[in-house]
Order: C-alpha cells, then sequence, then structure tokens
C-alpha cells in the first residue's frame, strides 16, 4: 500500500447513534413534527447534509432556498451533533484506531480523512480528538460543494497524497460508501461489519474495530 484513506463517521469513531439523534432532532425541528424523522433517516442514512436538507425542503413543498437549506445542513452539526457528542463524551477513536495511526505515522504511510461532513464538524473533530496528531487538516477532503460524492472523494483523496486510489486501503463502514471507493477504483477496502455491507471482491477484511485488524494487509 502507498497510502491509506479513512471514512471518518461510523468507521475511525463510533457515532452512528449520535449522527441519528442529530437528525432526528433536526428533522424534528424543521418539520415541526410533520415528517416521520425515523423513517426518512432510515431511508437516507449516509448522505450529504445540504441534500439531506434538500429532501426535507421537498417534502414539506418548501421553495428552493439554498441559503436556508444551508442553514439548515450547518445546524445540524453545530446545535445537535457537537452538544450530544459531548453530552454522551464521545471523546475517544474506536479501539485500535489510534494505534493503527500511530504505526502509520512511524512507518510515514501517507493517511487522509475523506469525510461526507462539513467543514464545520471537520474543524470540531479536530479539535475535539486532536487529530492533527496524524492528519494534515488542509489535505482533508470533506463535503465542500464541490465534490458529488464518497467516490469524488475518494479519487481527490489519494490525488491530494498524490498516488492513486488502486494504491491505497481503504477503511469505510456505510455501504453506499464502500460501492463508492469501489468505483473510485480502490481494489483494497476494510469495512466495519453490518448486516447491511455489500458483498464485494475488494473488502479484505471485515473488522468491529481496529484491534482486528489485519497489519499484513498494509504491505500488499
Amino acid at each position: 500500500m502507498k497510502a491509506v484513506l479513512f471514512d471518518y463517521n461510523g468507521t475511525l469513531i463510533d457515532d452512528d447513534d449520535i449522527n441519528e439523534e442529530a437528525w432526528l432532532a433536526t428533522i424534528a425541528e424543521l418539520s415541526q413534527g410533520k415528517i416521520d424523522g425515523r423513517a426518512l433517516y432510515s431511508e437516507f442514512t449516509g448522505m450529504r447534509n445540504f441534500p439531506f436538507v434538500e429532501v426535507i425542503f421537498q417534502k414539506l413543498d418548501l421553495p428552493y432556498d439554498e441559503e436556508k437549506i444551508m442553514y439548515w445542513a450547518r445546524r445540524k452539526e453545530t446545535q445537535y451533533y457537537h452538544v450530544i457528542s459531548r453530552q454522551k463524551k464521545r471523546d475517544h477513536l474506536k479501539p485500535g484506531a489510534e494505534e493503527l495511526l500511530d504505526c502509520l505515522r512511524e512507518r510515514k504511510m501517507p493517511v487522509n480523512l475523506c469525510t461526507a461532513s462539513l467543514d464545520v464538524n471537520v474543524d470540531f473533530y479536530f479539535d475535539y480528538l486532536k487529530l492533527d496528531r496524524w492528519f494534515d487538516r488542509q489535505q482533508v477532503v470533506y463535503d465542500d460543494g464541490v465534490s458529488y460524492d464518497k467516490k469524488d472523494m475518494y479519487l481527490e483523496g489519494a490525488r491530494r497524497l498524490g498516488v492513486q486510489t488502486k494504491d491505497c486501503l481503504i477503511f469505510d463502514d456505510s455501504p453506499a460508501s464502500i460501492r463508492k471507493a469501489v468505483e473510485a477504483g480502490c481494489e483494497n477496502l476494510v469495512v466495519i461489519k453490518k448486516e447491511s455491507n455489500p458483498d464485494l471482491p475488494q473488502i479484505r477484511q471485515r473488522i468491529s474495530d481496529f484491534t482486528e485488524f489485519d497489519y499484513r494487509l498494509l504491505e500488499l
């Protein structure tokens, strides 16, 4: 492997419950209880914030307003996700993640984050969990409105490291995102175990957390 790319939410940090709670609160506030938040979240789990809020606007027959949609997309993070993370003391990466990242740093293997989160959330992660120990904030690929989906993000994340996705080991947890990584040319994936994960030949290992990771995969 020439480099390692990481998804963040649900992969490096165990926050699926926090993301769901934050979205349910946002949907409830925006729709004033007119939308079944749980059903909507189940249908669009993993979607970027802006298009998700667009869906809510459409279901409420609200006129398209880019400024208002972005307001709610960011509010989901700042008003709910950040607060809930602190309340639940979700202030650590998944078991074994720090050890893996330390190992990669010692090997001088390039790493990057490719996340569908907004800039405000990336800044929160870097401050809250001190991610600058391993990642260059300026290299991180996030939802900046330029990358269309995780395929684009993984391609860009590899490009910023000066490598191709076929030479990267990618860690992810979302079924849709895993497929996008393959579409981007990734030939080696490690996925967080979920019943909904696809069965693809590019998946080299399924792990519950990073203590189970087979370090020999770094030698491929």
